[in-house]
């Protein structure tokens, strides 16, 4: 461990964006601290062990909101505190109308896509104060275009994360809060689309899914990841509150190579 290292939360550490992400802050030159958060114990071991010292682990489920708290409290034990946080973890089901979506369902999403993050952030809030913090959150096009047929939960949740992000750069003026579209990105979320949800989507959707896959144009998540890690250490208040893509061009500063 580097005490004098910058520390992060990253969630859904154990593979895709999350993993990339965490792998990126980890490795030189920004040689962090980073509390992984994922549902999988194996891979968060295994992260750990690829960086001895400067990986502690929380696995949980974030439905679960102290999973989140527990991140927060990890980090100032293990590190002695907290300089950023990336809210990276997300689930695309319910896929479904608002004439079928099963409630429950819909409110669980709720509690991983967005309350969960809420109620670390409210954690987090007096440690980042001290470091005056930076804080991404991963965000998506559905949270404003309504044509993506069957994700009105998934969508309504990024919607509420980018207000998030907008209404605590108000609140907080001194500290960075940005929400990130990624893309569709080659992740395990884009396979279950693909594999689980296709039939409860419009046919030119799935299709496009589909076809980016399999023409191999879908992205990596290094592109996202890079912007993501770059901007979670030193993204500019100028950009405080905001939403943009990736790869948008305001951002072409933070995509590096």
């Amino acid at each position: 461990m580097a005490p004098s290292a910058p520390v992060y939360i990253v969630t859904g550490a154990s593979r895709g964006l999350g993993k990339n992400t965490a792998e990126l802050l980890l490795a030189a030159p920004t040689s962090a601290n980073i509390v992984a958060v994922a549902r999988t114990e194996a891979s968060l071991s295994e992260l750990a062990s690829k960086y001895p010292g400067q990986v502690e682990t929380v696995c949980g489920d974030l439905s679960d909101y102290s999973t989140g708290v527990k991140a927060v409290e990890a980090a100032i034990a293990k590190f002695g505190k907290l300089d950023g946080i990336v809210f990276n973890a997300a689930v695309i089901a319910p896929v479904a109308t608002v004439g079928t979506v099963d409630i429950d369902e819909f409110k669980k999403l709720f509690d991983i896509n967005y309350f969960s993050s809420l109620v670390t952030m409210k954690a987090a809030l007096p440690h980042l104060k001290k470091t005056k913090g930076h804080v991404v959150f991963v965000s998506s096009i559905a949270s404003h275009e309504a044509h993506y047929y069957g994700w009105e939960a998934y969508g309504a949740s990024k919607a509420c994360v980018d207000h998030l992000a907008a209404t605590l750069a108000v609140e907080e003026p001194e500290l960075f809060f940005v929400s990130i579209d990624p893309g569709v990105m080659d992740s395990d979320m884009q396979k279950e689309i693909r594999e689980k949800h296709g039939s409860k989507m419009k046919e030119d959707h799935i299709e496009y899914l589909m076809k980016v896959k399999e023409t191999g144009s879908i992205l990596s998540t290094a592109g996202p990841a890079n912007v993501i890690s770059t901007l979670v250490v030193k993204g500019p208040l100028e950009l405080n509150g905001q939403y943009h893509v990736f790869d948008s061009e305001v951002l072409s500063p933070y995509l590096k190579a």
